[in-house]
């Protein structure tokens, strides 16, 4: 069966205020699909999840969604840290997702609480959902915050570096986690990693930067080129 393109990179040029950071950007993702994207720190990998969520214009190119209409994204960011002077409970951060669905000022609806509490019971920490978000782990916020990306309702996940910060015990827990939620919630999945140990070993298609130049390629063309050029990363 036919998978059809959720969204495509035509001819881009991706930085800030005009100035290039990569260029001739072509590439899809279909519907459904787990991509990762991979490169050293400062290799432009955020700039281009950026250009993706068109939180920042391509300085050149095309980027095209499917639909025709910007989709539901749920966005999981590189590092988020909620003041700790504003008393937010774990519950209350997952239901800042589903703010865009309810007007200014307006209490949480009753099917709004509930969604709220589905995704908490997905990332399993619904008996945390009254406890300070201060109080939490470094990987049961990291937890916390894919819940609140899944209360958008997306019909694309996008998590930035979404295990930079954790021990090896909650990397491998997010991880599994997300694989998870990827099948159940037939997500199409966009992940920015520099650590390759990270990818799930079924992932056989992989996004990676090189010499300011995007390739597209199996984990076995990657390897072999990071190591033909001597590049260390995480592993």
């Amino acid at each position: 069966m036919h998978t059809k393109n959720c969204i495509t990179l035509k001819d881009v040029t991706i930085g800030y205020h005009g100035n290039p950071i990569l260029r001739d950007v072509n590439f899809s993702i279909k519907k459904g699909a787990f991509t990762v994207l991979v490169g050293p720190n400062g290799s432009g990998k955020t700039t281009m999840f950026k250009t993706i969520l068109r939180l920042i214009p391509p300085v050149c190119g095309s980027v095209i969604y499917e639909t025709g209409t910007h989709p539901k994204l749920g966005y999981v960011p590189q590092r988020m840290f909620l003041d700790e002077i504003y008393p937010f409970t774990a519950g209350e951060v997952v239901s800042m997702g589903t703010f865009g669905q309810i007007k200014p000022f307006c209490p949480i609806s009753k099917p709004n609480r509930q969604l709220a509490e589905q995704c908490l019971k997905d990332v399993g920490l619904l008996e945390q959902k009254r406890q300070l978000f201060s109080q939490l782990s470094g990987g049961q916020k990291q937890r916390i915050l894919i819940a609140r990306a899944l209360a958008t309702e997306p019909e694309i996940l996008l998590l930035d570096e979404p295990i930079t910060g954790v021990d090896i015990f909650a990397q491998k827990m997010i991880m599994e986690l997300i694989s998870l939620l990827h099948k159940k919630h037939k997500l199409t999945v966009i992940m920015v990693t520099h650590e390759i140990h990270s990818i799930p070993q079924w992932v056989n298609e992989l996004l990676w930067i090189h010499n300011n130049k995007l390739n597209l390629g199996s984990m076995a063309e990657m390897l072999s080129m990071f190591s033909e050029h001597k590049i260390l990363f995480t592993v």
